[in-house]
This record gives structure tokens, C-alpha cells and sequence, in this order.
């Protein structure tokens, strides 16, 4: 048998180099392969459970967005003749305005607001009005007539007044008014601010109908009036009760009953 030769031998070395080179490049290539096609995989999965794009307009909230807070409310109309502010300064003021007359011998009156007072001084006065030229109240019921005036200067029978605590007590000594209660003393028919502002239990929420009788017991004062007790259980209180100390066993009354408007 013939040996190879050297140089026989050395190209067969370089033969199975080169298949060993190209097997490992197909084996590389191979690999990529595989990589490449398990990536191709993980993406159609990533994209198969991914969420579907977003559909909706721009304007449509999503579903899980807070609801939206309704329109807030307007605030309910200040009430005029509530004071904003009660404070002692001593200083009263005449309110200007009249109301008009058909009787010449109509009784005059007035109505004051201390200068602390933070209150509309028209509205009080036109309340005052109301109340006093009502039909149910002393005027019409006992057969005379009132008229307001704005001049501080002119004579009047009676001043319809608004003051703090403190003034009241001033103004109305030497009666006790203890800084709660008004009165009536001298010319005027003193209203306590503090107890116009919040009423009195016997009223419960009815402060329209306290000031009334806030007006109209202190005025009947005025028109020569004395206190009464209550008549009798579940009857309405006389006007010149002390109703703002309590009206049991009677009802709350804001005008004066049939017997006071003859007495």
C-alpha cells in the first residue's frame, strides 16, 4: 500500500478544517434561526393579548372617570333684615321715607337703626310699616290711623328702635332687659337686635311672625297697653303676653286679639 504524500496529507487537513468551519457556520445560522423564530413567537402572543386601541371620541369620558359635580347651587337670597353685625356705638339714626296719609290726624311715628347695627335700615323700616299698617294690627283694627315720617326733627307719638344689647339696656332702664329681652320706655318702642336676629322658642322657625310681635307688643306699650296672661290652654296668646319668656299652655300670636283691640 502506497503512503500518502506530505502534501497529500496536508490538503486532507485542510479539507476537514474547511467542513468543520462550514459546520459551525450552519450551526450558528442555525441557532439564529431558532432565536429568531421564538421571538417572532413571544411577539404575535404580546400582540394577540395586548388591550384593543381606544375607540371612543375624544369628548367621551372614560367609564371609570369620577361623574362629573353637578352645577353648584346659587346661594339663597340674603334675608335684608338680618344684621350682619351687632355692635354698641350709642348713635342712632332716623330712617329716611314716609308712608302716605289720607287722615290729617294720622298718629306719627318713626324708626331708628343704631349706627352699629349692620342691617339694611330701608327694609327694617318698610317691615315695621307692614306690620303696624297692617289690618290686623292696632291701627286699623281700632280705627285710627298711622303714618310714618323720616324727620328726625319732627314730633312724633312713638320711635320704633333698633339697638344692640347693650343699648337696649341703656335705653330701656330702669327696666331689666338683661341684654335679651326689648321694651318700651318713654317715647320709644326699644327692639332688641341680638333677639330680632334669632327669634324666640315659643316660635320655633317662625322668625317673620316673632318680629311681628316684636313690633306690635312693644308698640301696644306705646299705645297704652298692659301685660295679660294667657287665657287658657291651646287659646292664642294675648299680644301683650311676654311670649318671648314662653306662651304655654296658648299658642304663639303676633296681633292683637279681639278683646285687647277693644280694651
Amino acid at each position: 500500500m502506497t503512503r500518502p504524500s506530505v502534501r497529500d496529507r496536508s490538503m486532507g487537513a485542510l479539507y476537514v478544517r474547511r467542513r468543520r468551519r462550514a459546520a459551525a457556520v450552519a450551526g450558528v445560522a442555525g441557532l439564529g434561526g431558532v432565536v429568531g423564530a421564538l421571538g417572532l413567537v413571544a411577539a404575535i402572543a404580546t400582540l394577540s393579548s395586548a388591550e384593543p386601541p381606544d375607540r371612543r371620541t375624544a369628548t367621551e369620558p372614560p367609564r371609570d372617570a369620577a361623574p362629573a359635580r353637578a352645577a353648584a347651587r346659587p346661594d339663597p337670597p340674603s334675608d335684608p333684615l338680618m344684621p350682619r353685625s351687632i355692635r354698641s356705638t350709642g348713635s342712632l339714626t332716623t330712617v329716611s321715607g314716609e308712608s302716605p296719609a289720607t287722615d290729617a290726624s294720622a298718629q306719627l311715628f318713626s324708626v331708628e337703626v343704631e349706627r352699629g347695627v349692620a342691617v339694611d335700615h330701608g327694609a327694617f323700616a318698610r317691615a315695621v310699616e307692614r306690620t303696624l299698617l297692617d289690618r290686623r294690627s292696632w291701627a286699623a283694627s281700632r280705627g285710627f290711623e298711622l303714618r310714618r315720617v323720616g324727620d328726625s326733627s319732627e314730633p312724633v307719638g312713638f320711635r320704633v328702635t333698633l339697638a344692640s344689647p347693650e343699648t337696649t339696656d341703656e335705653l330701656c332702664a330702669p327696666l331689666q332687659t338683661n341684654g335679651i329681652y326689648s321694651c318700651h320706655q318713654g317715647d320709644r318702642a326699644v327692639l332688641n337686635a341680638e333677639r330680632w336676629a334669632r327669634g324666640a322658642s315659643a316660635y320655633g322657625r317662625d322668625l317673620a311672625g316673632y318680629r311681628q310681635y316684636m313690633v306690635n307688643h312693644e308698640v301696644g306699650h306705646a299705645l297704652g297697653q298692659s301685660h295679660l296672661p294667657c287665657p287658657g290652654s291651646g287659646r292664642p296668646a294675648p299680644l301683650m303676653m311676654q311670649q318671648t319668656k314662653g306662651v304655654a299652655p296658648c299658642r304663639p300670636n303676633p296681633w292683637p286679639l279681639e278683646d285687647e283691640v277693644g280694651g
